[in-house]
């Protein structure tokens, strides 16, 4: 039993270098000309709803769709995940927690910028 959690939580541990790996680089080249949160926020949420109505495979071939949109090759670390519903979901909840920080990052730069020194 104790192998089975260290195998899995090694597995959730991959899953989440995978997404940190590729989330920040996607969502710079998709939005690289936009600096609006507003349309970061509406991607987020438009996945985020996937996942919250249990439309996991769909979320996450969205998310494959942005790596076509941006012009960036689709991960293979990625492609792997597809084989696995549970690797799918785990994924995607990586992805979501990954965007949301990299649009709260982008908005307190964006707050930084406007505030008079």
């Amino acid at each position: 039993m104790k192998k089975m959690r260290k195998s899995a939580s090694n597995v959730n541990n991959a899953v989440n270098l995978i997404s940190g790996a590729y989330t920040l680089p996607l969502i710079d080249k998709l939005f690289s000309n936009s600096q609006r949160i507003e349309n970061m926020d509406d991607v987020y949420f438009a996945i985020t709803a996937l996942v919250d109505t249990d439309r996991i495979s769909e979320a996450f071939h969205m998310i494959r769709g942005l790596f076509g949109i941006s012009g960036m090759e689709y991960p293979q670390e990625i492609a792997q995940l597809e084989k696995s519903e549970e690797l799918q979901e785990s994924f995607v909840s990586e992805f979501i927690f990954d965007f949301y920080d990299v649009i709260e990052d982008k908005r307190i730069e964006t707050e930084e910028q406007e505030i008079p020194v």
